[in-house]
């Protein structure tokens, strides 16, 4: 802000070249409250005891099927287990049958033993026999004695 000085006889006087600017005073701002929502129940909500029972149906009948698709689930994975454990059965059903077939015949044994095992006859010195008389065998087998 400029000032300007005049000599007006023994004084000097000051002028403004800018008018002095009023200010307003301050004004004091409320606070503002967090806005609540305040439900007053001063109607009463009846619901018709056909709605009621309409809804309870609905959610009876979306459990009683949720039950429905849970029990069909566990039962298809009960069944996939079970499918699995019979081609492993089977498999070894197979298995054995054909080791059964291999040992049937009595050729198909000795070659068998003779090509894959080297077992051959036995010659005559690498026999030995013992003679057990019949009642000491049969009374070494007895049970109670």
């Amino acid at each position: 802000m400029a000032a300007y000085y005049k000599n007006v006889g023994n004084t000097v006087r000051v002028f403004d070249t800018e008018p002095a600017v009023k200010t307003k005073p301050v004004v004091k701002v409320k606070k503002r409250r967090s806005i609540v929502f305040v439900y007053n129940n001063d109607h009463k909500h009846k619901l018709s005891v056909l709605t009621v029972v309409t809804v309870m149906l609905i959610f009876t009948g979306a459990a009683g099927t949720a039950a429905a698709f849970a029990s069909v689930s566990v039962t298809n994975q009960q069944m996939m287990t079970l499918g699995g454990e019979l081609r492993d059965k089977l498999s070894q059903n197979n298995d054995l049958k054909q080791e059964v077939n291999l040992y049937d015949d009595p050729a198909a044994m000795r070659k068998l033993a003779q090509d894959k095992l080297g077992m051959a006859e036995p010659k005559p010195y690498q026999i030995l026999h013992i003679n057990v008389p019949e009642d000491n065998y049969a009374e070494y087998n007895q049970p109670g004695k």
